[in-house]
This record gives structure tokens, sequence and C-alpha cells, in this order.
């Protein structure tokens, strides 16, 4: 699976296109030319998730496991909603990204970006609401130990 690092700015055109940072689509490795990804509304952040193809089907695999949308109410609802907005993108040949104006209204995008690698997602973020949203050394310090008892062990 791919694990994305970095944290990169861009700007997005007139036309909604944005260039994919180079750092991030070397890490895409044999994947990167003619890539394809689903790009969605983050469920928790102010921001947009791109997700390769390959991530996105084991993900709705995984989901499917533990979900039953068909017979279950509930479950049909929240993958009504996990599902609205989303977009399949491919790359162009210049390595860009059109990102559809309702997605980008939704995230708030502006001309400025910034591009997230967490995990096996790449996360979309408008520049300014990026830099709005960072927490402090404090509270993140705080979070962290939140999550990580004394025994958890990185190296296990």
């Amino acid at each position: 699976m791919l694990t994305f690092v970095g944290e990169h700015t861009g700007k997005i055109d007139a036309k909604g296109r944005v260039p994919l940072p180079s750092p991030l689509f070397r890490q895409l490795g044999e994947t990167g030319e003619g890539a394809h990804f689903v790009l969605k509304k983050s469920i928790y952040k102010d921001c947009l998730e791109l997700h390769p193809i390959e991530t996105w089907q084991a993900m709705m695999q995984q989901l499917m496991k533990k979900l039953n949308p068909i017979l279950n109410k509930k479950h049909n609802l929240f993958m009504t909603e996990f599902s609205k907005g989303t977009a399949e993108l491919s790359l162009d040949s210049m390595n860009r990204l059109l990102v559809p104006k309702k997605l980008a209204d939704v995230a708030g995008l502006s001309k400025d970006v910034v591009f997230l690698g967490v995990e096996g997602i790449i996360e979309i973020w408008d520049k300014d609401k990026f830099e709005a949203g960072k927490m402090s050394q404090e509270d993140f310090e705080r979070l962290a130990g939140e999550i990580f008892t004394d025994d958890f062990n990185l190296n296990e």
C-alpha cells in the first residue's frame, strides 16, 4: 500500500487544474503514469482527500466487510453520505488534476493550495485554512499523550 509523505504547495488555475507536486508523483511509483484517483470531501476536516484508485477500492472492500447498505438503513445512509460528491480523476499529460468546481467550492479552495501526504491519502487544503488550522505544539503533545500510552512501543 502506498504511503505519501510531505507537505507541498500548489496553485489551481482558472480552469480548476492543479499540478500534482513532483515528490508526490514520484511516490506513486509505477502507477504514476496515467494514475487514477478518487477525490472526495474529508469526513472530519475541511479539505479534499485524493485516494489512488487501488487504495480506494481496497478501502471500499474493507467497508463492505463491515457494512450491509442493501439491508441496513443506517449503513445505506452512511454510504450515501460517504459517497456524495466523489469524483474519479486522472492525471493529464502534464501531471495535473482537474478538481471539479463543486468539490473545490465545498472545501473552499482558492488559488493557493497545500498537498499533505497522510498515510495512503493526499489531502488537498486551501492554503489559508491549512495555516489557520494548525494545532499548537502543546495541544499536539497532549493529544499524542492521550493516544500513545506508556505501554505503546513503536518498534514492536
